[in-house]
Order: structure tokens, then C-alpha cells, then sequence
């Protein structure tokens, strides 16, 4: 069976009380896994940046990433809403992940894996959207 090693170099930093967080991490709590019951209707296609008026479209790392909602929270009362559009939202909780998992970067060239952190909660929504009125 193939093995690979995975550099845990970025342990101390992940686990650090006074740990500064990577531009990656969007929330307070790290990485979180967001669990939508049902499908995402998405566009395919970037569109010109003059159209773009609400900036779904991004670059990062040479990929065309689209942002597909506002993600509001509160960290006292676990609860979350997602605004999709100007039109929908989704009301969600979080709740903590058991046991945490780890999120690895594999590096194919280089044959290496690094972990890059650890996903502790994850958003869960399990209602239909409601509009936004």
C-alpha cells in the first residue's frame, strides 16, 4: 500500500493560544465545514467585471472561484444564516465536529502533504431557503 509522510510542521502554530490566523481561515473558529442539504445553482461562467456589481467573481491561486452567498453569525447562540442572492437565505447551527478532522494539502510534485489545519465545527443547514423580505 502506497504511504506518503505529512509534515505537521504547522502543528504548533495550529494549536497556539494566541494563534494569528491564515488569510484562508474566514471565521473565528478556522476552517468549518458547511453542509447544505440540497443543491447550489451556480453560474458557470465568469461574466465581464463591469457587470460584476456584487463581486461574485474571484481569482485566487490562477483558479476562478465563485461566491455564492454572505455567511452571518453569531458565536454565542451557534446560530448561522447564509444569504444567497437577494433573494434566499438558509438558517443553520454550528455544531462541533467529533472527532476533529484534518485539512491536508497535497503536493503532488513534491510527493509531500502538509496539514494546513484542523476542522473543529462545521455549519449545518437543514431547512428549505426562506425569502428575504
Amino acid at each position: 500500500m502506497p504511504s506518503v509522510d505529512i509534515s505537521v510542521n504547522q502543528l504548533v502554530d495550529i494549536f497556539a493560544e494566541d494563534r494569528v490566523a491564515p488569510p484562508t481561515v474566514i471565521t473565528p473558529l478556522g476552517h468549518v465545514m458547511i453542509e447544505i442539504q440540497g443543491d447550489l445553482q451556480h453560474p458557470q461562467k465568469s461574466i465581464s467585471p463591469e457587470l460584476d456589481t456584487d463581486s461574485r467573481f474571484i481569482q485566487h491561486e490562477g483558479k476562478e472561484l465563485v461566491r455564492f452567498g454572505i455567511l452571518s453569525y453569531d458565536l454565542h447562540s451557534k446560530n448561522v444564516t447564509l444569504f444567497i442572492g437577494n433573494k434566499q437565505r438558509l438558517v443553520g447551527t454550528i455544531i462541533k465536529v467529533n472527532p476533529p478532522l484534518g485539512l491536508l494539502k497535497f503536493d503532488k510534485t513534491a510527493g509531500t502533504v502538509d496539514l494546513r489545519d484542523v476542522i473543529r465545527y462545521k455549519i449545518i443547514f437543514k431547512n428549505r431557503p426562506l425569502p428575504i423580505m
